[in-house]
């Protein structure tokens, strides 16, 4: 129903809504199954998480190629576009620069306000500091951990949808470059900031994006931003660790 054409007569105030928390609860429940193995049965999520990478890539050829085909691609593994009253508008004409950027920062802002100023927030940074501290005063660790995977799911799947309705406006398999491995990038350069993020993802973002412009002003191989990104990464890893146990230069 949310594909082209007026088969489907609902105003886009109301479809548009729908589709991102359709979005938002995909990403959730995809993540549900590792939370929930990693709260009760003590599974590492990261080995879950990243085979379930393969799964979820597979499934989506397979719609790709199947319900959500578009026939007129020539054969091209590509969903069906979505209606124009679905797609984000341009912040700036001739670009690719989209409002998506302020669905970011606002997701940014919300997720500080979570963890700075609420119960859950609270709970949330306890178990992540230390979660038999957090146990041994009567935090419920598994709930918590369960409901930060769903967010956290809920965040990923906003991301996709806002990357198909602002820039692609179709599915394809490989829109993704690897925002996902970015993205963990990133989040360890901001400290695992919320705010920080936004200043970290700009960063980054500059950093790669440029990297054709680098390379013909410098004559460099694009593979410098590459350089730049882990060596910036390395950077606040070993600051982080300078500060955690309190090395000095004598």
């Amino acid at each position: 129903g949310l594909h082209g054409g007026s088969g489907f007569d609902a105003s886009s105030w109301l479809l548009f809504p729908l589709m991102m928390l359709a979005a938002a609860l995909a990403g959730a429940l995809l993540l549900l199954g590792p939370a929930l193995a990693k709260s009760r049965l003590g599974v590492d999520e990261v080995v879950t998480t990243l085979l379930l990478n393969f799964i979820v890539l597979l499934f989506v050829s397979a719609m790709l190629d199947g319900p959500m085909k578009d026939s007129l691609a020539m054969g091209w593994p590509q969903s069906v576009a979505i209606q124009d009253v679905l797609q984000l508008g341009k912040l700036v004409e001739r670009s690719r620069l989209h409002t998506g950027l302020l669905w970011a920062i606002g997701a940014a802002l919300l997720l500080w306000g979570l963890l700075a100023r609420s119960t859950l927030g609270f709970e949330i940074r306890a178990v992540g500091a230390n979660a038999r501290a957090a146990a041994f005063a009567g935090m419920p660790v598994a709930a918590v951990q369960v409901k930060v995977a769903l967010i956290s799911g809920a965040l990923a799947g906003l991301a996709g949808a806002i990357e198909v309705a602002g820039r692609a406006g179709y599915v394809t398999l490989d829109m993704s470059p690897g925002y996902g491995y970015s993205g963990i990038v990133i989040a360890m350069l901001a400290a695992l900031h919320p705010l920080g993020v936004v200043a970290a993802a700009v960063f980054v973002a500059g950093i790669l994006v440029g990297a054709d412009s680098m390379s013909r002003a410098v004559n460099v191989p694009t593979y410098i931003a590459d350089v730049i990104v882990a060596v910036s990464l390395i950077a606040v890893l070993i600051a982080a660790m300078l500060t955690q146990f309190r090395i000095r230069w004598r």
